[in-house]
């Protein structure tokens, strides 16, 4: 079972596939022009760009999902080494927490920039063939 302590970066990696696989998803969208008359790449990009759009909102959901609870946590945490603060497990258990916060901030940054990079892809191949009706 997943949860944001111990499975968002195997999580993550698995769902940003797609972004990793963006070229040749898109060669497959944007054949040349012989096989054109084989398969539309305008509903191909369409429904490319409808998948980005679903995975983007999917990690952008997890990676809130789980700083929210992060929060959470470094509060409790506080509160313990508040309580007592010779206390080295809960400050221990604090750092940690506070580890874990700064790692899924940085998860929201490398996201940006996966997301940046597949759209600037996405708008050099598909361009021709299908405008989104709004940015990502």
């Amino acid at each position: 079972m997943f949860t944001c302590l111990t499975g968002y970066h195997d999580t993550l990696r698995t769902m940003r596939a797609i972004d990793d696989k963006i070229v040749y998803q898109l060669n497959l969208a944007t054949p040349t022009q012989s096989f054109r008359e084989v398969s539309d790449p305008t509903q191909h990009c369409k429904s490319f760009y409808d998948q980005l759009n679903e995975i983007y909102e999917a990690r952008n959901t997890l990676i809130h999902r789980c700083l929210d609870e992060s929060y959470g946590a470094i509060r409790l945490a506080k509160t313990e080494v508040e309580k007592n603060r010779d206390d080295a497990r809960a400050v221990r258990n604090l750092r940690t927490e506070q580890n874990r916060m700064r790692d899924l901030q940085n998860e929201m940054t490398v996201e940006e920039i996966v997301r940046e990079r597949s759209l600037k892809v996405f708008e050099e191949r598909c361009r021709q063939f299908y405008k989104p009706p709004k940015s990502v």
